[in-house]
């Protein structure tokens, strides 16, 4: 068995020799090339056009610039306002003046375009609200006005005190005092002729009829007036007395304002 098998290992042919592998060829690495960087320096003049709500130019905006430099210029009187020196970018523009609303624009520019070209118009600001109104001066204290010493307490029977000081008939007119207190005065007047042309200019006058009929006449005006006639009489006012028939007019007369003096 074993002679066997070396022989059919004697038999096997051998496999042919592989050729040799050629060697590896050398070559030699280049460095690798960089390509130039694109310059930096381009600048460009931005050109913008400012004008009001009715497309007139505005002069002297205040307009600043705002991204990679900074620029403030000033409009002109005419013709385009000009922001020199902007390189490639995006710009904030803002544009101020007084009597004006603020507004801000955005530029943007590449290096290699047109220069950029901005039309801007400007609204007018609202009026300011008006000043408040100063508050009112303080009213000034009214002046303390000293009263005459008041008189004393009275009373007295009116019906009784006319009969003993009644007019007689040749008296025109009678006037007694019957009563007297710091500014207010009472009187006792009996008419027999027309008592015309009085006036007081200080005194405020109120009347009132006892007995008797007349006539009271209040600057142009006449009013018959009879017992239980009560009328007012401002100061300043002309006023006159006229009686009618046989008796006399009794009249009741309170002055006020004036100071009472007792004699």
């Amino acid at each position: 068995m074993v002679a066997l098998l070396l022989l059919t290992l004697a038999q096997t042919p051998a496999a042919p020799a592989q050729p040799a592998a050629p060697p590896p060829k050398t070559t030699t690495a280049k460095p690798p090339q960089t390509k130039p960087r694109a310059t930096s320096g381009a600048t460009t003049t931005a050109i913008l056009f400012i004008t009001n709500s009715s497309g007139s130019p505005i002069e002297g905006v205040t307009v600043n610039v705002m991204g990679p430099v900074d620029r403030e210029v000033q409009s002109p009187a005419s013709g385009p306002t000009r922001v020199a020196g902007l390189r490639a970018g995006t710009y904030r523009a803002r544009f101020t003046r007084e009597g004006f609303i603020t507004f801000e624009k955005e530029i943007t520019w590449r290096a290699g375009t047109a220069a950029p070209e901005l039309s801007v118009t400007l609204s007018d600001a609202p009026e300011p609200p008006p000043a408040p109104a100063p508050p009112p001066a303080p009213k000034p204290e009214p002046a303390s006005t000293k009263l005459p010493p008041p008189g004393q307490p009275k009373t007295m029977p009116l019906i009784d005190f006319i009969e003993k000081n009644l007019i007689s008939g040749k008296e025109p007119q009678k006037e007694n005092l019957i009563g007297c207190s710091g500014v207010g005065q009472a009187l006792l007047w009996q008419v027999r002729d027309p008592w015309t042309g009085r006036k007081h200019d200080s005194a405020d006058l109120t009347v009132y009829v006892i007995a008797g009929e007349g006539t009271l006449r209040l600057d142009d005006r006449d009013v018959s007036v009879t017992n239980g006639s009560f009328a007012v009489v401002p100061h300043g006012t002309t006023y006159a007395f006229t009686r009618r028939g046989r008796n006399p007019l009794i009249v009741l007369a309170v002055l006020s304002g004036a100071p009472c003096a007792v004699e």
